[in-house]
């Protein structure tokens, strides 16, 4: 297993950003005292320096009220977003996975990841018939060994996983 890399789609940070932070006061032009919606308590934001002028443009946040208010569009890349807060973020924030594993077609395509602990999430049918007759019967409770064994039975089926720990 590898450890988990973000591909910045962002929408862990859409979905429920704004259910999780609260700006409650903005302390410097950097610098914002934020409520932990979810786990109470209060944290010192700071918005990285390099990430100042993206920040300041608010204008898809505006859009989106429901995004978290340290999200913006990475400049220049479409598609991609970051936290401008990532070094100072709470501890829901850094704990947060968005899957525990990713499965490729044979091209190399994302077709589907596994949410939670073993949620499947695709459009492809073809995957879903796979994980029906093959993964969904699995019956332990060891994530490792159920990981291992997923990859097994999806590679016979021309796919590839990524596991995450």
């Amino acid at each position: 297993m590898t450890a988990f890399e973000c591909t910045l789609c962002g929408k862990c940070c859409m979905h429920a950003g704004d259910a999780l932070i609260e700006i409650e006061k903005r302390l410097t032009s950097r610098d914002f005292l934020c409520r932990q919606k979810v786990v109470g308590g209060t944290f010192r934001a700071r918005v990285e320096e390099r990430f100042l002028d993206a920040f300041r443009d608010t204008a898809e946040n505006d859009r989106h009220p429901s995004w978290c208010p340290f999200l913006r569009g990475l400049p220049g890349e479409e598609g991609k977003y970051i936290c401008t807060i990532h070094n100072s973020r709470p501890l829901i924030c850094r704990s947060y996975v968005c899957c525990t594993m990713r499965i490729f077609d044979s091209g190399g395509e994302e077709v589907g990841k596994v949410k939670g602990r073993r949620s499947l999430v695709t459009g492809d049918a073809d995957l879903v018939r796979c994980w029906d007759e093959g993964v969904a019967p699995l019956a332990t409770d060891d994530d490792i060994a159920w990981k291992s064994e997923v990859a097994a039975i999806l590679g016979r089926s021309g796919y590839r996983v990524e596991a995450y720990e």
